[in-house]
């Protein structure tokens, strides 16, 4: 009886040592970094963005000419 309370003890206890093995020895993923990108502001200032934060299409000071009718 008690030979199989220790049997099931070392083998939990061995179980935890492998797997803190395996986690210690694992190789950390790289961060990866998103690209930057300017944009220029008013009076020459410059701001960085990152790309994944910047839309695909871009706003302007310009207004497009209303199609008649």
């Amino acid at each position: 009886m008690m030979r199989s309370v220790w049997a099931t003890l070392m083998s939990v206890w061995l179980l935890f040592a492998v797997i803190a093995v395996l986690a210690w020895t694992r190789q950390q993923p790289a961060p990866t970094q998103s690209p930057l990108v300017v944009v220029k502001g008013k009076n020459g200032t410059q701001t960085l963005v990152p790309a994944t934060a910047s839309p695909t299409t871009h706003a302007t000071t310009r207004t497009s000419p209303v199609p008649a009718g």
